[in-house]
């Protein structure tokens, strides 16, 4: 057999050599939960249940893993129809807990900024902070499955978001956050390639 395509062959195999892989790549869809706005009027809206699409991108550390997570959702809040997307980019770390040959489960932190976009309105760029957990399940070395719940927390401050009104008196109406954090909560599921 030709000498260049055995090496191939076997790392598609997931042969054990390959076990010691430096850069995992896990593109994930989910389910966000949500997100709340107040008005000046006393009224309070909340953002729409919406899919979320993430990427992480880590490399291993001791009994775990650190890197790079993006995250988008695209929504808009209800009653108001006005479009709404939250970016999310934090630095991550997961402990990793093997309980067998092909199952792990894994706890993790992490930390960065929201860019929390509103159909009309300003970006606002805020500090977010998560946690999440979530199952592995090993098909090979360089290949799993990955099912995962994340909490996502944005500080946030009272400033009003002002949104022109399209009606006819040309008035505006200002949204702020409710709380002090806009809290979400998503459940994942990908697939982690690793090299």
């Amino acid at each position: 057999m030709n000498r260049k395509i055995l090496p191939l062959l076997l790392i598609a195999c997931g042969y054990p050599a390959i076990s010691q892989a430096d850069i995992h790549i896990t593109p994930m869809v989910g389910y966000s939960m949500g997100g709340s706005f107040d008005t000046e009027e006393n009224g309070s809206f909340d953002i729409k249940e919406a899919v979320n699409y993430n990427l992480a991108i880590e490399t291993n550390v001791e009994k775990g893993r650190l890197g790079l997570l993006y995250s988008q959702q695209d929504s808009s809040i209800e009653d108001v129809n006005l479009d709404t997307t939250l970016r999310y980019l934090h630095f991550q770390s997961a402990v990793f807990y093997p309980s067998g040959d092909k199952w792990d489960a894994y706890l993790g932190l992490s930390l960065g900024g929201t860019q929390i976009d509103v159909e009309g309105a300003s970006n606002e760029y805020k500090f977010s902070a998560g946690l999440y957990a979530g199952l592995e399940y090993k098909f090979t070395d360089s290949f799993a499955l990955q099912g995962q719940v994340r909490y996502l927390g944005t500080l946030v401050d009272g400033d009003s978001i002002t949104v022109c009104d399209s009606s006819s008196n040309g008035t505006s109406c200002k949204y702020a956050f409710s709380g002090d954090w806009l809290s979400q909560v998503q459940a994942n599921l990908g697939f982690r390639f690793s090299f």
